[in-house]
């Protein structure tokens, strides 16, 4: 058993990377190469892609967003704004037994975190992918533990039949009321509904239009996702969705309506229409996300998708716990970063 190296990827490694990526459990559209070089540069954050490498076959690997906040802390996570999921994705063995799959993996993450570990970050957060559901390599070296919610719903049936009671009564006001929905790839809608979701909220919005536009342009350019808008018969905009995608499944990945419409029905329908025109592509599932905040669950799980768990792990280190103790005196509930 070759000893295993892991070391910062460069340029000419996205290739291989991508190729980890496409066949490994853990691997989504959001730790692809596109998505994180892209996502990394509209925020100004440096990115840096571990692999972990057994002789000349990349492995393993994790994707890391770098920041500095106060130029105090050095903090590093896997995720960033867009981006729900990150982590560590690892190779799969095929017809392997249990224990020998077992260790393969423990023995890449273990390489991973010790790397990781002589990077000295202050604070360390990756929110991993379903696809890995064994963190154990993690908690026995004292990282934390969390644990997520998300959604998948398979589309092998007839969408309409299966959603509860208040779903289809939604989507036939809304047809009744002459609502319907398009494949319209137009980021200056999505925003303005964006906007005004959060207005409502009493929130700004968790990114800039730039941040935005420049992922939905990258989208587009790349083929991995689409938008759709439900609109009313004079023609106002009533709800918008993207959905991206990658070889397993597609993602519910931002969705925004107007107050206004909310009562008609037309994110149900906009939901309903955006599903079954996936099953009809011949995509097998949709990730709905959703699963971690209530009022979002209340609405997605009408339409009878399962609740999958999904882990995240952080570590930190002493300053980083002074300085989070010394904001949350001032500023409760408020992390240092």
């Amino acid at each position: 058993m070759l000893q295993l190296e892991v070391r910062e990827l460069e340029g000419a490694e996205l290739r291989a990377w991508d190729m980890l990526v496409a066949g490994s459990a853990q691997g989504t559209v959001f730790h692809t190469s596109d998505w994180l070089v892209k996502n990394a540069s509209l925020q100004s954050q440096d990115l840096v892609l571990l692999g972990c490498y057994e002789g000349e076959e990349l492995i393993g690997g994790c994707p890391l967003y770098l920041s500095r906040p106060y130029n105090l802390l050095r903090l590093a996570s896997s995720t960033a704004a867009l981006t729900p999921y990150g982590g560590v994705v690892v190779t799969e063995i095929e017809r392997a037994k249990q224990r020998r799959k077992e260790v393969h993996v423990n023995r890449i993450i273990a390489a991973l975190l010790e790397y990781i570990a002589q990077l000295e970050f202050d604070y360390v957060n990756l929110v991993n992918s379903p696809g890995l559901t064994d963190i154990r390599a993690f908690t026995r070296r004292g990282w934390n533990p969390v644990v997520y919610y998300t959604y998948i719903l398979p589309l092998h049936d007839d969408i309409f039949k299966t959603v509860s009671k208040d779903v289809r009564q939604n989507i036939r006001k809304a047809q009744k009321q002459g609502i319907s929905s398009t494949r319209k790839f137009d980021p200056g809608i999505f925003w303005d509904l964006m906007v005004r979701t959060f207005e409502k909220q009493g929130k700004q919005t968790p990114v800039s239009e730039r941040h935005l536009a420049g992922m939905l342009a990258m989208i587009q350019e790349k083929g991995i996702g689409e938008m759709r808008v439900a609109s009313t018969s004079s023609g106002e905009m009533a709800a918008a969705e993207v959905t991206v995608w990658d070889a397993k499944m597609a993602h519910s990945w931002s969705a925004a309506a107007a107050p206004e419409h909310l009562p008609t029905g037309a994110a149900s329908l906009l939901c309903h229409d955006t599903f079954t025109s996936l099953k009809e592509r011949g995509f097998s599932a949709i990730n709905l996300m959703a699963g971690n905040l209530p009022h979002l669950s209340t609405f997605v799980s009408g339409f009878n998708p399962g609740l999958v768990p999904y882990y995240g792990v952080d570590h930190t280190r002493l300053r980083y716990r002074i300085l989070k103790r010394l904001r949350e005196s001032r500023y409760p509930g408020s992390p240092p970063g």
